[in-house]
């Protein structure tokens, strides 16, 4: 028997407050399964990534640039915002979607409509059209990358459930990593003697260095959408929609090999039918306004908004989406090196943030948040500063200085 909150000892794992062995998962034929379809899952977040380091990657194309005319100001702000409108957009048809028809639905849905975006995307003739395609691109993106999370935490065995979660949110940096070594490998794409380039007659051979990496962007939503329909629907879902034998066949089936009598098996089918009861009354009870009911209540509601808010503001939007702009303010025009700069940012990033995922229950969520926050302020001022004295003197050395600094600040920014 293990106290509940204290630390599971080495080779078990708590459920309920008490201690189990830890199955080895590689050696249990339905676990192995089970979590192929959930690689499909993690598989979601890494099609996110490698969408958002693309979109860095074109901008610092030669041909891409051409082809859409050199875009500035808000033609270009629209070009890297558009896909977040459509996901604002298709945020709040989710909740609908999900609890109707489950939680698979809404990765089919997102994948197929990426699917139609990244066609879109990769055969665009116009702006409107690559506006068109960002746009539903984002509608899918949401879908998928907001479900595979959630999927994943309510199907995995409870003994890898953490890891598993926290390797979906690392698998963004994957495809950042995989996209921006993709488009520098496109920068020099000629394909004069090709025999199956047929695109539209307004197109460029060289085109294929833009559109190349879009199409490659398709390969991870292929998969995801192959394999989604193997993967088991969510026991919770199944026991809020009445759909009890369901729920504990999936759990008996992938997590104890179809012994629903185990007792790991009985005690996740309590818990889950504990907590959808005790969500009904509290459903019952609970209105909006208890969100500022009580001081504590709105304490908790502003501290939850400040840092979803400040998240979002905390800089690195400005390398995700005009790292060749900041390159080019600070002297470095060559499109070459400004890509190869993206893919070691990026291989930089997985690396941090796959190192620092597996420290998170060690050292605590507040001292690490506490931690990037202060070190990504610091980091951030210092770029700012660097940056500011290179446009006065245009020395080369505050350029270098300010891409050390980019560094630094994603060595704190991956820490949260």
């Amino acid at each position: 028997m293990s106290s509940p909150g204290l630390k599971p000892t080495k080779g078990t794992f708590q459920l309920a407050g008490r201690e189990f062995p830890r199955i080895t998962w590689w050696k249990d034929p339905n676990l192995r399964i089970l979590y192929f379809y959930i690689l499909a899952l993690i598989v979601t977040n890494t099609a996110n990534g490698f969408d958002g380091s693309m979109m860095n990657g074109l901008q610092s194309l030669t041909y891409w640039q051409d082809y859409f005319g050199h875009p500035t100001g808000s033609k270009l702000g629209l070009f890297n915002c558009i896909m977040s409108v459509g996901s604002l957009v298709g945020l709040p048809l989710l909740p609908s979607l999900l609890d109707r028809y489950g939680r698979k639905s809404g990765i089919v849905v997102g994948s197929i409509l990426m699917l139609v975006g990244i066609a879109l995307q990769s055969g665009a003739v116009n702006f409107s059209m690559f506006i068109a395609a960002r746009f539903l691109i984002g509608v899918g993106d949401v879908a998928a990358v907001t479900t595979a999370p959630l999927l994943i935490a309510e199907i995995a065995h409870v003994q890898d459930r953490a890891v598993l979660v926290t390797l979906c949110a690392i698998s963004y940096y994957s495809g950042a990593f995989i996209a921006a070594w993709s488009t520098y490998g496109t920068l020099k794409i000629n394909v004069s003697n090709s025999r199956f380039y047929n695109f539209p007659s307004n197109t460029t051979q060289s085109d294929w260095a833009w559109r190349a990496p879009s199409v490659i962007q398709g390969v991870f939503t292929v998969f995801m959408l192959a394999i989604v329909w193997f993967v088991p629907e969510s026991p919770r879902f199944y026991i809020s929609t009445d759909q009890p034998e369901k729920a504990l066949n999936m759990l008996a089936h992938y997590h104890a090999n179809g012994n629903q009598d185990d007792e790991i098996v009985q005690l996740e089918f309590a818990e889950i039918n504990s907590a959808i009861a005790m969500d009904k009354i509290a459903g019952d009870k609970s209105s909006w306004l208890d969100f500022v009911r009580t001081p504590g209540n709105r304490k908790r509601l502003v501290l939850l908004l400040a840092i979803g808010f400040f998240s979002q503001w905390s800089g690195n939007g400005l390398v995700s989406y005009y790292l060749n702009l900041i390159m080019d303010s600070i002297g470095i025009t060559d499109p070459n090196t400004q890509l190869i700069l993206n893919g070691g940012l990026t291989t930089w990033n997985l690396v941090t943030n796959t190192i620092f995922a597996f420290y998170v229950d060690k050292f605590g969520r507040r001292m690490i948040y506490m931690v990037s926050t202060i070190g990504t302020l610091i980091a951030f001022t210092i770029w700012t500063i660097l940056s500011a004295k290179y446009a006065d003197t245009q020395k080369s050395g505050l350029g270098t200085g300010v891409v050390v600094m980019i560094f630094i600040y994603y060595f704190f920014y991956n820490v949260k």
